[in-house]
């Protein structure tokens, strides 16, 4: 905290240091006419700005009213200050901090300096400041006296040399404007480098020799050599245009150092090359990647069976890698008739080619009563009766739901000439019809005899029917019934005469 507190102060000691401008202390305003709105209002100064040697700026914000006419700069003379104005120093104008009223030298006459011949000299009556300038005027020249305007004093004006001109030799000559004198000098001055002679600081013509040693070197770095460029230790060149001069000797480039890779075949999964040459020093090589073969995938098609699901297998002819996909359901087994097996049980072989399934089922079985005193136990799926003979598949018989829901396929369909059963299995299980079923018998089952249903309590009831296509068609109603199961009594019709 104590740094960033020195840091702060420092720097607005520098900015106090800046010459012409000040930061005002506390707010002060002046007063300003608006040009835009025309009001006279007291704006606050933000900054004082100098000027010039006699004022300096006084800035302040925009007008409070209108905020039309920016930001105004006024002008004010320096005010403030302290200690006495000299010749060369004045005040310190308290709000800018610039320095005014200087007051200058007051200076006495010119005097002439006859002991210097052609000068004179002039003091200030203030601080004894003293200053010196060359006599002029009068037509003095290199062999009469002149007067001088300024202070008066008698002066001979010297020769007045033209510029000097080479000769040639190694010398240069001027000659005086006034009285044709001629004045001869060596050249001199310059330096003669590896490349040019030594120009006269006088005549500007070169003379003299070349120097081969004087030589403008600069130093340049070593590179080493690599295995296709040369390279070079440290030397040192000259700078200077048309020498040639250099300490510069090349090494020559080593040449690849070669090393032998072998050959790698691509995968079905990763990448090969070709045998290839790499450098042991760069970046050389002669590697060219040969890209992966992918996988070469055959498909074999495995169909599903009755207890074992389907799929595909797809393996690559090339690694043997494989994988399955496109699976199927297994088909479930395609029961045939069941037949009782004597011992309360049936049994059903599958009927799919190629499969050796049986299936065995326990049997459910329902009583009916049929007459006074009479009842018929039978299973309806594999149509054994107890009491009456066995009730034989009709294989003709169908059933399509006309309300609800039914398989068409689970129609089970027996009769033994004096019975019909009608129920709905699947694998030899029963299933419930949940709504109203449409059966077709074939016409000639029934020929002579009428359908009569039995209830479970013994009622009867005659089934009315359709013909339709050789068929007889039923409408068996399993909405209002428990039992997945309805029983028939066929009974003959008198012959009429």
């Amino acid at each position: 905290m104590k740094k960033w507190l020195i840091r702060c102060l420092t720097v607005l000691a520098m900015v106090c240091l800046i010459p012409g401008i000040v930061l005002k202390a506390a707010a002060e305003t002046v007063p300003v006419y608006c040009l835009r709105c025309g009001i006279r209002e007291e704006r606050e100064v933000r900054r004082y700005e100098k000027y010039d040697s006699t004022y300096h700026k006084v800035c302040v914000d925009a007008c409070q009213n209108c905020h039309n006419d920016g930001n105004v700069t006024l002008l004010q003379v320096h005010t403030g200050g302290t200690g006495t104005p000299t010749c060369t120093k004045g005040k310190t104008c308290e709000k800018c901090g610039a320095e005014y009223g200087v007051l200058g030298h007051d200076w006495d006459r010119w005097t002439p300096n006859y002991a210097s011949n052609g000068t004179h000299t002039r003091r200030c009556k203030r601080c004894n400041a003293e200053e010196t300038g060359s006599c002029s005027g009068g037509y003095a020249d290199c062999t009469s006296l002149g007067m001088c305007y300024i202070c008066g004093g008698s002066y001979y004006g010297g020769h007045d040399w033209g510029e000097w001109s080479s000769a040639g030799n190694g010398t240069h000559i001027r000659n005086c404007k006034n009285c044709y004198k001629v004045d001869t000098a060596s050249c001199t001055g310059g330096t003669a480098t590896c490349t040019a002679k030594a120009v006269c600081e006088a005549c500007g013509a070169e003379y003299g020799e070349k120097d081969p040693n004087n030589h403008a070197l600069e130093h340049r770095p070593a590179k080493a050599p690599t295995c296709t460029k040369p390279g070079w230790n440290a030397y040192e060149g000259c700078t200077r245009r048309g020498c040639g001069y250099t300490t510069y000797r090349a090494i020559p480039a080593l040449k690849h150092d070669l090393v032998q890779h072998k050959a790698k075949a691509p995968t079905c999964t990763e990448i090969g090359w070709n045998a290839y040459e790499t450098c042991s020093r760069c970046d050389h090589t002669t590697y060219a990647e040969l890209p992966a073969l992918n996988h070469d995938y055959q498909a074999v098609t495995v169909a599903p069976t009755c207890e074992t699901d389907g799929y595909t297998i797809f393996t690559c002819s090339r690694c043997k890698d494989s994988y399955t996909a496109d699976p199927t359901d297994q088909l479930g087994h395609q029961f045939g008739a069941w037949s009782p097996n004597g011992t309360g049980s049936q049994s059903a072989s599958c009927l799919r080619q190629g499969c050796a399934h049986t299936g065995s089922t326990d049997c459910r079985k329902f009583t009916f009563r049929t007459a006074e005193g009479e009842a018929l136990t039978f299973c309806p799926v594999c149509g054994q009766a107890e009491n009456a003979a066995q009730l034989e598949m009709i294989e003709a018989a169908t059933a399509w739901a006309n309300s609800g829901s039914l398989s068409a396929e689970d129609v089970t369909a027996r009769t033994n000439g004096e019975y019909l059963s009608v129920a709905f299995e699947t694998a030899g299980s029963l299933t419930q019809p949940t709504g109203r079923v449409r059966l077709a018998l074939p016409a000639g089952l029934l020929e002579g005899k009428k359908l009569v249903r039995i209830a479970p309590d013994g009622t009867q009831t005659e089934l009315p029917f359709e013909t339709e296509r050789g068929k007889l068609i039923y409408t068996l109603d399993f909405a209002n019934s428990a039992l997945p199961v309805m029983l028939f009594r066929l009974v003959p019709q008198p012959t009429a005469l």
